[in-house]
């Protein structure tokens, strides 16, 4: 873009409106209203994106580029177009298809073209804007069946003060016919970097980042994944240094870290992705979805991207595996630690969370901005409600929507089973084919739609939807495919009426379940961890209520509160003996998940003869047997032993006000022997 020329152009305009006190002017870069006495001004464009409302995006295009767009969507070419937004209307705008994994994946459906789109307003007129704005997307809601998660968790950062893009909601027609429902959102571009920095802007430089940008430090290395976006920095240079300083912090220190970025800027979005279950990010095995602006210094400010995965919408690395084969501590987004807010990967895998939080004052921010996101979530509710009500109609008119309105509905609405551990991006219920668990095509790959073509391990065939072309299930049953209760993603590819869900993703990219039941249980986790008063969960229509606490009979908490059936768990009256006595399980029977016998801690533990007590700050439950020592941690596999490593294999979960671990390894821990019997589903313990 040409400042020069956009600035010459809005001074001669503001010549002829001397005598005006506002400047709103539409085919000027500076179009901002300046309030009397005031020293800074708000942009005109942001009156497309105050409040909540629905606006009308109207594209002309001619039949020709239009067919061209839909043969070869993954060009990603722009296209000359006539648009009228929310009533203003420009010509000669650049048009064209925006995205990767989910470009890719509606690229390789044969009934949807419901493709993102961007509008470039000054592509071809360098002097031309919408009100001061050059660039605005226009996002298909792509895995989100409630159309909110990316407008809440912007809204969410909004409210702690991070400058982040500008959203609305979007009717879109092309050519006059209605043609989707989408997300209006303000593109990274100059407009965005001015509003945010200021006229000097220019001076600085702005990276996009690819998969895998985890800003560790090595010699030489170009950081190819790091595209820079806008400005200069020759050979990286600006980016090159910002990274070494990142992983030379001192250890617990700050070092020079401060000269380089905007520190806060990374607390916030480090805190809204764990607090939102916002795991294809940094913060996740993917680590996208985030730009980095450096200013004429070379100090870079984190600029939040692409929410659409958010509210537990992706599944991390199928199991919480790290890029360096470590085990990460999370495995699931409801219940994953604030004190260590990564989910498929591990913290040394990500420096600018593991180094800043080691810092005392940075980890108190930190903490700070968690507290202040969940003061937001402690509302959610209410706000789901009153935005789905706003967007109903509209999403109800959608023509090319991916999912049926049963669907959006369920989405919506609170379910007390439908936040299972270790779910696949909220596909309770469903247990993917044998080695596909968290799969995800590799880079570039576009496998044909239901993964035909792909080779599955250990012989078994592609899913097949219920229609029978793909499904989300290994056999293609019927009955598989209505597992779980949530009637958008259980169990089965969501079936829209346009023809289905794109084959181009892998089963860690599936669509989310409930954004109201995770953002519920989520909240009820979060009070407990940061020491607050736990807000009670809705009471079911059965009358039964499902809640978090505190465990009144061995003090571990209940972060969360989850449905065994959505889980895959099972309580079918598995039963435990004692040197052949049977142990009481008086609030919470043993379950069976994952092919592990779940107890509930304190009661095995107790009945061991050990002593037990609780670190609520650390989250530990301490086992004192003889000369051993047992500490678990909630939420980890991980476990120590006399001081030695141990690994439980499945993580202590939380079920029913109840902190439950796998029998067969804590109790050989201390030192029983365990026999499982599966026809009586009986589990003996024998002291040795």
């Amino acid at each position: 873009m040409n400042r020069v020329m956009k600035r010459f152009a809005a001074a001669a305009l503001s010549l002829s409106m001397v005598a005006a006190p506002l400047v709103w002017t539409l085919g000027t870069s500076t179009a901002y209203a300046a309030e009397e006495g005031s020293t800074t001004s708000t942009p005109a464009y942001s009156s497309l994106f105050e409040g909540d409302r629905v606006i009308d995006v109207k594209v002309t295009i001619s039949d020709e580029d239009w067919e061209s767009i839909l043969a070869s969507p993954m060009d990603k070419e722009y296209k000359s177009v006539s648009v009228e937004v929310d009533g203003n209307k420009l010509d000669n705008v650049g048009f064209s298809t925006k995205g990767n994994m989910t470009l890719r994946s509606v690229a390789s459906m044969e009934d949807s073209d419901r493709y993102s789109f961007r509008l470039k307003f000054d592509k071809y007129d360098k002097t031309q804007t919408l009100l001061g704005l050059d660039k605005m997307v226009l996002n298909n809601n792509y895995t989100d069946p409630s159309y909110l998660r990316e407008y809440l968790h912007y809204e969410a950062l909004r409210s702690i003060g991070m400058d982040v893009p500008e959203t609305t909601f979007v009717n879109l027609y092309i050519n006059g016919e209605l043609f989707g429902f989408y997300t209006g959102v303000e593109s990274v571009d100059d407009s965005y970097l001015e509003r945010n920095y200021g006229e000097g802007y220019e001076d600085g430089v702005l990276y996009d980042t690819e998969e895998k940008s985890y800003l560790q430090y090595e010699e030489n290395e170009e950081y190819s994944t790091l595209t820079k976006d806008l400005g200069s920095d020759k050979d990286k240079t600006k980016l090159k240094n910002f990274i070494k300083v990142l992983n030379d912090m001192p250890d617990g220190e700050k070092g020079e870290i401060e000269s380089v970025l905007d520190v806060d800027s990374a607390l916030k979005y480090i805190a809204g992705n764990v607090v939102f279950g916002n795991y294809d990010s940094y913060n996740g095995d993917k680590g996208h979805n985030y730009m980095l602006y450096g200013d004429a210094n070379g100090k870079f400010s984190v600029v939040p991207w692409d929410f659409n995965m958010s509210f537990n919408g992706y599944s991390a690395g199928g199991g919480g595996r790290g890029t360096t084969g470590t085990t990460a501590t999370n495995t699931n987004a409801t219940t994953a630690s604030i004190d260590e807010p990564v989910l498929g990967i591990s913290m040394d895998s990500v420096p600018m969370i593991s180094n800043l939080l080691a810092v005392p004052e940075y980890k108190a921010k930190y903490l700070g901005y968690v507290n202040e996101l969940t003061d937001y979530l402690e509302g959610i509710q209410d706000r789901i409600a009153d935005l789905s009500d706003l967007i109903r109609p509209y999403v109800e008119a959608d023509p090319s929507k991916f999912y049926t309105m049963e669907q959006f509905e369920s989405n919506i609405t609170y379910s007390a089973n439908a936040e299972g551990e270790g779910s696949m991006g909220g596909f309770e219920g469903m247990t993917p084919p044998e080695g596909f668990e968290g799969m995800t095509p590799p880079d570039g790959m576009t496998p044909p739609e239901g993964f035909e073509g792909m080779t599955p391990p250990d012989g078994t065939t592609a899913p097949t939807r219920p229609d029978g072309t793909a499904s989300g299930t290994a056999d293609g049953s019927d009955e598989a495919a209505a597992a779980g209760d949530n009637g958008s993603t259980a169990g089965s590819m969501p079936t829209p009426p346009q023809g289905g869900f794109g084959g181009g993703q892998g089963m860690g990219n599936m669509a989310a379940g409930s954004l109201t039941t995770f953002a519920l249980n989520r909240l009820a986790n979060l009070q407990e961890q940061l020491g607050r008063e736990v807000t009670p969960l809705p009471e079911t229509s059965d009358g039964a209520s499902e809640s978090t606490g505190t465990d009144a009979s061995s003090g571990t908490s209940a972060g969360t509160a989850a449905g065994n059936a959505s889980s895959g768990s099972t309580n079918k009256d598995i039963s435990v003996t004692l040197d052949g006595k049977t142990v009481s399980f008086p609030n919470q029977a043993p379950i069976l998940k994952n092919g592990r016998v779940m107890v509930p801690v304190n009661s095995i533990l107790e009945a061991l003869g050990a002593k037990v007590t609780w670190d609520k700050t650390a989250k530990t439950v301490t086992a004192e047997l003889g000369e051993q020592t047992l500490v678990i941690k909630i939420g980890s596999s991980a476990a120590t032993l006399n001081g030695a490593s141990l690994e439980l294999g499945t993580p202590a979960i939380l079920q029913n006000k109840r902190t439950l671990v796998p029998i067969r390894l804590v109790t050989e821990a201390l030192g029983m022997k365990v026999d499982w019997d599966k026809t009586a589903s009986q589990v003996s313990l024998t002291s040795k």
